[in-house]
């Protein structure tokens, strides 16, 4: 795919696996809002993971953010999931608030 004559890698383009989600349109509930809380993220971590169990498509989601390295909920595994199976995203986000929030 091609943007103003800039060639974009893989990572940035619609993957074909994509419009089959049943999450298309539903941003919001995989991804942090700024400002967060922690108790607000566990509940809307949780409703994401609800929509991700129904999807034809989590398995080829999971394996891309596993490979690319996303932030949010993707094929039903949090950043923090992610990271415990090996694969971290550079700077984690709202991982030391869910450390207190559960503490």
């Amino acid at each position: 795919m091609a943007e103003q004559g800039v060639d974009l890698p893989a990572r940035w383009t619609q993957q074909s696996w994509m419009q089959d989600g049943v999450c298309h349109g539903r941003t919001a509930l995989f991804f942090a809002p700024h400002a967060e809380r922690p108790q607000a993220r566990v509940r809307r971590e949780a409703r994401a993971r609800l929509v991700c169990q129904t999807c034809p498509v989590i398995f080829e989601c999971r394996r891309y953010a596993r490979l690319h390295l996303e932030y949010g909920v993707w094929g039903g595994e949090t950043e923090e999931e992610r990271a415990a199976a090996g694969y971290a995203v550079p700077a984690p986000i709202g991982g030391r608030s869910r450390r207190q929030a559960i503490s």
